[in-house]
């Protein structure tokens, strides 16, 4: 027979869980960030944030509550995941598309490029949906609970992209990126929301930014150095639209019951 186990309080996160989910990307974004001031060459600090951020997800799953099952497991069978798949494969052909449409058969493989898309999955699936989510999900009393989540997160997540003018990106193009960004965080939390699993979005967000970084000539070290709109990212952010307002549907009032089923099943007590 299985013991039982106590669910773990935490007042803050019941009595403000807004401010909970806030404070939980804030303590992630600086944790996951410590490599990041070590001095050490960009593919190694970007592996050791990747790292970080695994590691802060088991120890988040700790501290959260014993009984927790964690961030990793999906929750769903194959077909479900599919099924969330689908907008992100829109995506990425598209998106490969545009990229065409502006650099033809541009392709710049770097190990860099590589550890930057890898650290993009881990560090930032972390950091905007990897603690915000769960915390929402158990603490949040509003029946509207999923569409906040979804919109809280994605926007924290667009805004961080917008101080990239604080990087060398033009305020046009950091807008532009900022904005996408928030449609693409649409996508990224519904497949966490519709799986249980954090790695789902991760491998989405990693794998997409790698083809933008071998096929996009004007992204320099993620950030866009465009000085002009072209057609290509006129179609990037339709393309970008489309698939995050297909990401809203996926959270539709009509599977909120579902969803809410995947994650109370998360803290069974047995």
């Amino acid at each position: 027979m299985k013991k039982e186990m106590k669910s773990k309080k935490h007042i803050l996160c019941e009595k403000a869980p807004l401010l909970a989910m806030l404070l939980g990307c804030i303590i992630a974004l600086l944790f996951v960030s410590i490599p990041g001031l070590l001095g050490l060459p960009r593919t190694a600090e970007n592996l050791l944030e990747s790292a970080a951020a695994v590691l802060f997800l088991i120890a988040f799953k700790r501290w959260f509550s014993p009984e927790f099952k964690g961030v990793f497991q999906a929750s769903v069978p194959a077909r479900e995941i599919l099924i969330v798949f689908l907008p992100f494969i829109f995506k990425f052909v598209l998106s490969y598309i545009s990229n065409l449409v502006d650099y033809g058969l541009y392709f710049n493989p770097t190990l860099l490029g590589l550890t930057m898309a890898i650290a993009a999955g881990f560090y930032e699936e972390t950091v905007f949906r990897g603690v915000a989510v769960p915390i929402g999900m158990r603490y949040l009393k509003s029946k509207n609970k999923i569409l906040i989540i979804v919109i809280l997160t994605s926007l924290i997540f667009g805004l961080i992209h917008i101080g990239n003018v604080f990087q060398g990106a033009s305020i046009t193009m950091a807008v532009i990126q900022g904005t996408v960004t928030i449609f693409g965080g649409f996508l990224y939390v519904a497949a966490y929301l519709r799986t249980g699993s954090i790695l789902v979005p991760i491998f989405m967000h990693g794998i997409y930014d790698y083809m933008c970084f071998l096929t996009d000539a004007s992204l320099d070290n993620g950030i866009m150095t465009a000085e002009t709109v072209t057609t290509g990212l006129i179609l990037s952010v339709v393309i970008y639209v489309i698939a995050g307002i297909w990401g809203l549907y996926l959270i539709r009032p009509a599977v909120r019951d579902k969803i809410e089923a995947i994650w109370n099943e998360k803290w069974s007590l047995v």
